[in-house]
């Protein structure tokens, strides 16, 4: 099973593209969109979402995560197995969040080289085609090597920022609800806002935050949008 992470989007090509390559080299994978809309061009907050996603996702799977402003550059190619799951993607810091809370972690080079490389669209030309040599279990040293892991030492346990906004304009912060079980009350655009177990605790048109289905806070408006009620962005600080 192979999951699909990346900020693509839904329009244009690089979806459908990266699909086919599946669809040529291992039409018995099944290939899900987990999501397409990762905040642009923001590692560091996507890389968080990609954490709290992936310990949902069953064991043994691979994911194809991509946000990659820096594609074509110098920065390697990697895999990462963590807690028996596979993440292929670039090693520009996506994954660190994800093996700084992980047991067991190891890290591989990607080293192989398709015959038509594309500086801009590494997606459909080197990650997925890792991926599926993964998925065939036909991967060995041409393909990937193993690495030394990185220092995650710097990396933070969580982050007190907004990292992604979805289309009913919730608010996905970057902290853990299972750090946070004691915590009534956040601060966010100069309001208090306290917490709620889901929507219907609350009137229609109120804030409130709460732990959301990927096991992180999130500030939310009852029958509303956060996104509109505090004119928010991805990369907003919030406090206790």
């Amino acid at each position: 099973m192979l999951f699909l992470c990346t900020d693509f989007g839904y329009e244009g090509p690089y979806v459908g593209q990266m699909k086919g390559v599946a669809a040529e080299k291992a039409h018995a994978c099944k290939v899900i969109d987990l999501i397409h809309d990762l905040p642009t061009f923001n590692v560091h907050a996507a890389s968080y979402f990609v954490a709290a996603i992936v310990q949902q996702l069953p064991l043994d799977c691979i994911v194809l995560t991509v946000v990659d402003p820096g594609v074509g550059s110098k920065r390697k190619p990697v895999v990462l197995r963590a807690d028996h799951r596979w993440i292929v993607g670039p090693g520009n810091g996506l994954m660190d969040v994800v093996a700084k809370r992980a047991s067991s972690v190891r890290y591989f080079e990607i080293v192989y080289q398709p015959e038509k490389l594309s500086a801009s669209f590494h997606g459909r030309d080197l990650f997925m085609p890792v991926a599926l040599s993964i998925f065939n279990e036909t991967h060995n040293d041409n393909v990937m090597k193993p690495m030394d892991t990185p220092d995650l030492e710097s990396v933070p346990e969580e982050l007190s920022e907004i990292i992604y906004i979805d289309r009913f304009g919730n608010l996905m912060t970057g902290l853990s609800a299972s750090l946070h079980e004691e915590t009534q009350w956040l601060s966010y655009q100069g309001k208090r806002i306290q917490r709620a177990t889901t929507f219907s605790d609350k009137e229609k048109g109120q804030a409130f935050f709460y732990e959301n289905s990927q096991g992180l806070l999130e500030i939310a408006v009852n029958c509303g949008s956060a996104q509109q009620e505090f004119a928010a962005h991805v990369g907003d600080d919030l406090s206790f």
